[in-house]
């Protein structure tokens, strides 16, 4: 699969998503009840303007929310939605693409790496601390792969809800090398528990491990994504990763063979 393909699939799928999430009538209607108000609104308040049950809308939400059409906040004991304007603003964009009215995809895509659709200014109640031992039950039901001895100590952390404690997710690096010439390099993991997926986490876990690697030197990170996983692909290219390459039936997963994008970040600071 070349990097062209990659990035048509990966907006495909993002324009998919935002079809399918519109493609309810409740969920326009609290759209556009978001966008005309202009202002955060209480769950009970577009209740009471879209005359359907809470927990109905409580679901439309989380799934509008996916895809960023609005975007979550806490406010004291109380969570708050508003409309994401930058997305209202991206969708007939995206509208007038899939009609063949936009403009193609650059010649070389694989310079710009999968730019996002949408900014986000990241979640609301995460919080983010260095990853303790009594953190390993959690990480393992995370991923049951769980944390080995080769992964970095000062480059582990984990993403906890801020208001139950519960562990979403973690992040972890390890040397590619035990060379000096490649002390400043380190391959990563993040991993999302899949009830926290589409709420930021990743994004939260990555921007963590920028930050320590780059205080402590490390110049390059890097990784191997599975073409499909356009969700991560996109999430490394929001943070500064390039698409280095695709290898080809490089893994055998569940007896198929699978090709993998290799990515890296090169810090701007870090062993310059």
């Amino acid at each position: 699969m070349s990097t062209a393909e990659l990035a048509a699939r990966a907006e495909a799928e993002d324009y998919a998503a935002w079809f399918r999430a519109l493609a309810d009538g409740t969920r326009v209607k609290i759209v556009s009840l978001l966008a005309r108000h202009g202002r955060p609104m209480k769950v009970a308040e577009i209740v009471a303007a879209v005359q359907v049950g809470q927990s109905t809308v409580s679901q439309h939400l989380k799934v509008l929310a996916a895809v960023r059409f609005v975007l979550a906040e806490r406010r004291g004991t109380a969570r708050y939605y508003r409309i994401n304007a930058a997305c209202v603003n991206s969708f007939p964009t995206a509208a007038a693409l899939v009609g063949g009215l936009a403009a193609p995809l650059p010649d070389h895509p694989e310079q710009e790496f999968l730019p996002p659709l949408l900014p986000f200014p990241g979640p609301i109640g995460l919080g983010i601390r260095p990853m303790l031992p009594a953190d390993a039950e959690q990480v393992l039901a995370v991923y049951r792969a769980g944390l080995d001895a080769g992964r970095l100590p000062g480059h582990r952390h984990v993403a906890t809800d801020e208001e139950t404690g519960e562990l979403l997710g973690w992040v972890a690096a390890s040397p590619v090398s035990s060379r000096t010439a490649y002390a400043g390099v380190v391959e990563h993991s993040v991993y999302v528990a899949p009830e926290a997926r589409g709420r930021g986490v990743g994004a939260v876990l990555l921007g963590a491990l920028i930050d320590s690697t780059e205080a402590a030197g490390i110049w390059t990170i890097q990784s191997a994504i599975f073409p499909e996983n356009t969700a991560s692909l996109r999430l490394h290219g929001r943070h500064g990763f390039r698409v280095v390459g695709i290898r080809e039936r490089i893994g055998c997963h569940h007896g198929r063979w699978r090709d993998v994008v290799l990515v890296e970040r090169r810090s701007a600071r870090a062993g310059s």
